[in-house]
């Protein structure tokens, strides 16, 4: 069983597969700041679902180190019991959430076990920031991969992604976004990276996130350049991604499977 809700319009997630509830990137409130204020400031132009009405959940998933990702307020507020994240924040996460158990994930230690769940952590290839991985998530033959920035995998990272059942679920954003090398280069790769991941994992429903026209104030905003996807017709009339596409513009749960 799937069960799926977005808590913003951007990309967090509630995504609940057979017995486990997973709060995915959550971020609830306020502003994210990468670095300094001057250098970038995003916040949400669509208010996100209240705290009050989050569901139950038995752990949180932070898929990337970045303050839209790792949202440190957020986090204080839903003080969650189990925390799984990169490895590079490991020591951060201890520090607002003393009492949590932190469980880092990184290419050393890619694969965790917790309530029937099996998470594998695929790393990027990239050496130097920014560095944007991917999560494969399985439970009794049902699969959802999350690559939160799109994902470009090697030779053996498709390999294990085409083993085994067929993916349920691929989350990937459908924008593309880019920034100067210095700046960052490409923060997400657009609607290519999304057709290279459905050819390889072969997903039955196909999610975008990241998608939020957030408000934003700083150097980032000013060199941005943004390609927005099409409209939910235009993307359905593209044949490899049809059916598959799944418009949740909304804060209702929804059961796929």
């Amino acid at each position: 069983m799937i069960k799926i809700q977005r808590l913003n319009l951007d990309n967090s997630w509630f995504l609940q597969i057979n017995e486990l509830r997973l709060l995915i990137d959550p971020w609830l409130e306020g502003t994210e700041v990468d670095f300094f204020s001057w250098f970038n400031t995003q916040w949400h132009r669509t208010k996100p679902l209240s705290f009050q009405d989050v569901p139950e959940f038995d752990a949180v998933l932070i898929t990337q180190k970045y303050p839209d990702h790792f949202h440190k307020e957020t986090l204080k507020k839903l003080q969650p019991q189990k925390v799984i994240a990169p490895s590079s924040i490991q020591k951060a996460l201890k520090k607002i959430l003393p009492e949590a158990e932190i469980v880092g994930m990184s290419k050393a230690e890619p694969e965790l076990e917790f309530l029937g769940t099996t998470f594998t952590f695929l790393p990027t290839s990239r050496k130097i920031d920014p560095i944007y991985d991917a999560f494969m998530l399985e439970s009794e033959g049902e699969r959802v991969f999350l690559a939160t920035h799109g994902f470009h995998p090697n030779t053996e990272q498709i390999s294990f992604m085409k083993k085994g059942p067929g993916c349920e679920v691929l989350i990937t954003p459908f924008n593309e976004y880019r920034l100067p090398a210095l700046l960052g280069g490409t923060v997400s790769p657009g609607i290519e990276n999304v057709k290279e991941l459905v050819d390889i994992l072969k997903p039955k429903h196909v999610f975008a996130t990241h998608d939020e026209d957030k408000h934003a104030t700083g150097l980032v905003s000013k060199f941005a350049k943004i390609t927005w996807a099409k409209s939910e017709k235009e993307l359905r009339q593209i044949s490899w991604l049809a059916d598959r596409y799944q418009n949740l513009n909304h804060y209702n749960q929804i059961t796929l499977s």
